[in-house]
């Protein structure tokens, strides 16, 4: 459980390291955007590290896992692709949010949280099916540790909603 924990530290420091050579959320477009799928196949790579240390498993499950998580990872990456262009959009646009347009950006964040935890109960069936539910289990902790690092690294900089 340590290492996990050490794991996941080291990951959001490197992860805040990544966002902090790129421009600011908050910094006005000039032909400048974060470089999100050179730090997204970074985060990737993390992730299967993360992954390969904490999950314990055995040849065999080894082999009937990855080709699991390799279909449970490209579908979180599209997710993260929604996350990342609704935060952008937020990111432009949060000074001169009116209440119409910061209710239609609450409700898209709210459905793809909705998208997020349907995902995890999707790959907690599938993954029990290749492995043993505590397995499953365990996968769907640690990503769910790792996706809030990614999440706090992604938004951390953000400011809050201004009252206009």
């Amino acid at each position: 459980m340590k290492t996990l924990i050490g794991t996941i530290v080291t990951l959001l420091l490197s992860l805040n390291l990544l966002y902090a050579q790129t421009p600011s959320y908050t910094s006005k477009v000039q032909g400048q955007n974060m470089d999100f799928e050179t730090i997204k196949t970074l985060i990737k790579a993390e992730k299967r590290g993360v992954l390969k240390e904490n999950m314990n498993l055995s040849e065999a499950e080894a082999e009937e896992f990855w080709p699991v998580y390799d279909k449970y990872e490209y579908e979180q990456s599209q997710l993260l692709n929604e996350q990342y262009a609704l935060l952008k959009e937020y990111a432009e646009s949060f000074e001169t949010l009116d209440e119409k347009r910061t209710e239609e950006l609450m409700n898209a964040s709210f459905k793809l949280n909705k998208k997020e935890i349907s995902l995890n109960q999707k790959y907690f069936k599938a993954m029990k099916k290749v492995v043993s539910t505590q397995t499953a289990a365990r996968f769907v902790q640690i990503m769910g540790q790792l996706n809030t690092v990614i999440d706090l690294s992604m938004t951390q900089e953000l400011p809050l909603v201004n009252n206009l």
